[in-house]
């Protein structure tokens, strides 16, 4: 757990109305804490915030911890005005409301509500106006602010709120259903390489030999117990070794990527045909481990904008803030 302090010319005191938002994945969670003017007043990042249906209450520890460091960081007291949280898997009606509940008990806020992970980035990138009565997530959520969001992180989903103020969703199905594109698959779809290069199925690699050695394992065998035992992200950070492969002419891996930025360019295309009426194409923010500026996928992804006729949104998505802009909004700030 690490906490960014408080910035010094800002006294915490001088406004007794504090508020949090909190962006929670599939890798870490980040909270800020701002005051009513939308001044950030210290941040801290935590372990993963991502709702597992099966047990809420992973979350909830992950982002009561999170909450508390940043609060500490910003020298601010508990519970504050308002808190909002965009948390991976929040899309799932039931655990949602069980993760707001908790949170709502642990006295961290006087308001507490959960929204999507996706949510937070959108209100960040194409504004926070009051929250609406229900957001994608069933609970309150931010203003329908006409924009298309891609995310291509650990996980994968297109958000797009189209000029007529529909609300699209598409992808974010989770590592069953969906999460085609992202980091999770990438790097999944790496370690199947490897298994099918070891029966002769394919042709064997550089990929192989930088898999094996990224994981500490001996033989491609070894993977079937790690992969059972690895997080998430762990196997989402495997991507990176994928994509810097490909780019040096590995062609398992090539084709492992290309397939991934085909599974993003569908969902593109699919959110814009969703959202007809825009007088020119929107632009289109990204956000993400594989997407952000300077990362593996940024170049490409930015060429499949341009070729739906689309610009890119030029400044970096910061969820976080988004998150914090929406809890000011919903708790009169």
């Amino acid at each position: 757990m690490t906490g960014r302090p408080a910035d010094p010319a800002v006294d915490p005191a001088a406004d007794p109305h504090h508020f949090v938002g909190v962006d929670g994945g599939g890798t870490r969670s980040r909270a800020l804490v701002g005051d009513a003017r939308g001044r950030e007043l210290g941040a801290a990042d935590g372990g993963p915030g991502l709702i597992d249906p099966a047990d809420p209450t992973r979350a909830v520890a992950a982002v009561t911890a999170v909450v508390r460091a940043a609060a500490a960081a910003a020298n601010v007291p508990l519970p504050v005005r308002g808190l909002w949280a965009g948390l991976a898997g929040a899309g799932e009606t039931q655990a949602r409301a069980a993760v707001e509940a908790a949170l709502q008990r642990a006295g961290l806020a006087e308001r507490v509500a959960v929204g999507t992970d996706v949510e937070a980035a959108h209100a960040d990138a194409f504004g926070a106006g009051h929250p609406s009565p229900g957001g994608a997530s069933g609970g309150p959520g931010p203003a329908a602010v006409p924009g298309i969001l891609c995310v291509v992180g650990t996980g994968s989903s297109v958000r797009a709120v189209g000029p007529r103020g529909e609300v699209v969703q598409v992808g974010g199905w989770g590592q069953l259903l969906g999460d085609e594109g992202s980091g999770y698959r990438i790097g999944l779809d790496g370690l199947r390489a490897v298994m099918r290069a070891s029966d002769g199925r394919e042709p064997r690699t550089s990929l192989s030999a930088a898999v094996l050695d990224a994981v500490g394992a001996a033989e491609p065998r070894d993977l079937v117990g790690w992969a059972a035992r690895a997080t998430k992200g762990e196997v989402a950070a495997l991507s990176v070794l994928v994509a810097g492969e490909a780019r040096n002419g590995d062609p398992v891996a090539a084709r492992i990527v290309h397939r991934a930025l085909g599974a993003i360019r569908a969902h593109l295309e699919a959110a814009l045909e969703r959202t007809p009426g825009w007088d020119q194409r929107p632009v289109i923010a990204f956000v993400g481990g594989l997407v952000r500026e300077g990362s593996v996928l940024r170049e490409a992804v930015t060429a499949i904008a341009a070729e739906l006729g689309c610009g890119v949104h030029a400044e970096p998505v910061v969820p976080e803030r988004g998150a914090l802009s929406t809890a000011i909004q919903m708790a009169g700030g």
